[in-house]
């Protein structure tokens, strides 16, 4: 009659049914925990023991860290810089550059070279730079070989807000790690200084050149004077004649300093073109189309022509206040020219600037600047060879042989006025040089930082620990996941079988007096859990029929081979007996039988004898150290096993075993197997199917099970998981079981 619920407690039901599940989700998984407990516990073993010794025995690893600064590139003091912001280009392009300056082959080589060079100087241990393959004599490896790990070994990247450089190297020896850092921090910065200095020494020779030329064409000119004056007896000039030579002198001085520069800015202007035709080659040639426009080259040719006049004019002037006031008027004219000039440029710059990148900005100011000069050069000579030829037309009316000592004089004072002003220069491009010392320096050489960065041992140890655990529980569910058996008596419930009774693993005791065996455990240890386990499989077997249908004789089978159910039907009978029954064990397993090695007799002879009709019941029946247990083996192994259990003779021995004992306990072959339990289990009132736990496989039990059900579902009493190990999947219990299948003085040694 089914069973009216109120609506609370529907609801509860219902609730409970929807925890059921996550519930039972959660049991499975601490039951899998600790059905592998030993084996995660030996992984995490493993991988601590393994962790701690590689802690212990590991290398400590240090890291040096040598930083260089980086500036803006220097100008060259012969030179003047174009725009406000020329030569700001110190940015992350930049340093990428230098970055791959450093690790430049030619760097590298030079940093190899230095460190071998100064290998043995000092006490220093070596580890990189030692080559092995000499062991024991300390020698460094080869140049090209260190030139080659270096790749590997030192590592370079850029200091985040700072415009520097870090110079990094990781081994087992710092002093060394240092050593090789500052190496190639002292190699770059000496690269950086020759770069640095590599300009302004061209120009410097190219000014030791034109000195050395015109220190030659003024002793010439000297000579030439000499000679003059010895055959035609002119001594000097008139006042006249030597204004104009000295004005003639100085504009050619002018104009021949002016080449001298044009040749400067256009040995620049070369450089910068190599760099600008790997960029864009067109840009280059489109500045200059576009300087040469007319409106930009009529304002320039003004702006020369009026500084030009100015430095005439001011020339002969001796008074300071006339001076500065025309050099007022000049500049207030100069003022708005080159107002007009500037804005104009601008104008250029920044359509050509708008679309261009931020690495080419800096190049087009550079090649602006230096062209916006040369043509201001050349105008200015051209207003310059315009005053020369003025003048010459003046001393053209002088006589002949006064004209050519004017010639003579104004080509010795043009050439001692050039050689002044390119000594002058000279000096100026040495103190450059010397100036120079690079825009690179060091920041910090790292030396404090001496303190090992590998291995982080408590982050290891740690990992060490989690892998072990994440194996274990890795180990743990792969295993069950591959594990097809019956594990826990929950698993067989879950599906919809009786489960009568669980029986832990027998633990292994010897007989009493030798009339025990182990496997025989009700008889030989009636205390221990298993004992208890199999009282209470007799209690629910006799409670699973009624008063008016009793059980008889009791079928106890198995799915596969080698589950217990021996074990099983010896101690379950033994468990009858002691309940006051009278029982008698009956081995019908006629192929491989194994009640006669329970109770260590021979095996015949017995039942196979009886049903050819060799021998008595008495002959065969034997008496146990039980009272009221009794056994039959097997006999003589038949031909025929099958035919003889299903015979009228077997029939009619299970109505007459009937008759004598309270409870006949038949052990059967495997069900899949054989048919002989097929057989049996047709001609016995009730069956228990024995599993064993870990061992039988789901669907070999549940194929038997189905088909037991099917035939005669009443007469499937339910099964038995055998060998469980209930400590293990219910450890939370396993101390109250323990506790009350002890003896009393072990009771009283757990209280």
């Amino acid at each position: 009659m089914a069973k009216n619920y109120s609506l609370d407690e529907f609801d509860e039901v219902e609730q409970n049914q929807d925890n059921a599940p996550s519930k039972d989700v959660v049991k499975e998984y601490i039951n899998v925990l600790r059905q592998n407990l030993i084996p995660i516990l030996i992984i995490l073993s493993v991988c601590i023991i393994y962790t701690l010794i590689y802690v212990n025995t590991a290398t400590n690893i240090y890291r040096s860290t040598t930083s260089v600064k980086l500036e803006n590139p220097q100008g060259n003091i012969l030179t003047a810089n174009f725009g406000s912001d020329a030569g700001q280009f110190t940015n992350e392009k930049y340093i990428s550059v230098q970055i791959a300056v450093m690790k430049s082959y030619d760097i590298r080589d030079k940093v190899a070279k230095a460190l071998i060079d100064s290998f043995n100087t000092g006490n220093r241990k070596y580890n990189i730079l030692l080559n092995t393959a000499m062991l024991p004599e300390t020698v460094a490896v080869s140049q090209e070989v260190l030139r080659r790990d270096l790749q590997n070994i030192v590592a370079m990247a850029s200091v985040k807000g700072l415009d520097a450089i870090s110079i990094t190297s990781e081994g087992p020896i710092f002093e060394e790690l240092q050593y090789i850092t500052k190496t190639y921090a002292d190699v770059y910065l000496k690269y950086n200084v020759e770069i640095s200095r590599q300009d302004i020494t061209n120009v410097k020779k190219f000014i030791v050149d034109e000195k050395e030329k015109k220190f030659k064409e003024l002793n010439d000119a000297e000579s030439s004077i000499e000679d003059f004056q010895k055959k035609t007896g002119y001594i000097s000039l008139s006042t006249q004649s030597g204004g104009l030579v000295n004005n003639i002198s100085q504009y050619e001085t002018n104009v021949k300093a002016n080449e001298i520069e044009i040749k400067v800015r256009e040995n620049n202007l070369v450089a910068l073109k190599s760099k600008y035709d790997n960029m864009d080659p067109q840009l280059y040639d489109y500045i200059q189309a576009q300087i040469n426009q007319s409106y930009m080259s009529a304002i320039q040719s003004q702006v020369a022509t009026l500084e030009v006049q100015r430095d005439i004019e001011l020339a002969p002037i001796q008074d300071e206040t006339v001076i500065r006031k025309t050099k007022e008027s000049y500049d207030r004219k100069l003022t708005n020219l080159k107002e007009k000039l500037e804005t104009q440029v601008n104008i250029l710059k920044s359509g050509i600037n708008a679309n261009t990148p931020a690495d080419k900005k800096g190049l087009n100011d550079e090649i602006f600047k230096q062209k916006l000069e040369i043509e201001d050069l050349k105008l200015k000579n051209k207003s310059f060879q315009d005053m020369i030829g003025k003048t010459q037309g003046e001393l053209n009316n002088l006589p002949e042989q006064m004209g050519e000592l004017v010639r003579l004089e104004r080509e010795k004072s043009s050439a001692e006025k050039l050689y002044v002003m390119l000594e002058q220069k000279y000096q100026e491009a040495t103190i450059n040089e010397r100036a120079r010392v690079g825009n690179a320096s060091i920041l910090d050489l790292g030396l404090d930082n001496n303190a090992a960065v590998a291995p982080d041992r408590p982050k290891i140890i740690l990992f060490g620990v989690l892998i072990g655990l994440g194996l274990g529980l890795a180990f743990a569910f792969i295993r069950n996941y591959l594990d097809k058996t019956i594990k826990t008596p929950d698993e067989l419930e879950a599906r919809g079988a009786s489960v009568l009774s669980w029986i832990p693993k027998i633990e292994t005791a010897s007989g009493k007096n030798g009339t025990s065996t182990p496997e025989f455990i009700v008889g030989s240890k009636s205390n221990s859990a298993a004992s208890e386990a199999f009282k209470a499989l007799r209690t629910r077997i006799q409670f699973s029929r009624l008063e008016s249908d009793q059980l008889k004789t009791i079928l106890v089978t198995s799915s596969i081979p080698f589950e217990g159910k021996t074990i099983v039907s010896s101690n379950l009978a033994g468990s009858f007996a002691q309940a006051g029954k009278k029982v008698l064990i009956m081995d019908c397993d006629l192929r491989k039988p194994r009640v006669h090695n329970v109770f260590e007799t021979d095996k015949f002879p017995g039942l196979s004898d009886y049903l050819f009709t060799n021998v008595t019941l008495e002959d065969i029946t034997r008496r146990t150290p039980i009272d009221n247990l009794y056994f039959i083996t097997s006999g003589t192994i038949p031909p025929n096993p099958s035919e003889l259990l299903g015979s009228v003779q077997m029939k009619q021995f299970m109505n007459k075993l009937k008759e004598i004992y309270d409870i006949v306990i038949v052990d059967s072959p495997p069900f899949i197997t054989v048919t002989d339990s097929e057989i049996l289990y047709n001609i016995t009132d009730g069956t228990v199917l024995v599993c064993q736990a870990n061992k039988t496989p789901a669907e070999a039990f549940w194929k038997t099970y189905d088909r037991l059900s099917k035939k005669q579902s009443h007469h499937l009493l339910g099964c038995v998981l055998n060998n469980f190990n209930f400590k293990s999947s219910y450890g939370y219990y396993y101390n109250y079981y323990y506790y009350y299948s002890q003896p009393d003085s072990n009771k009283k040694i757990l209280k």
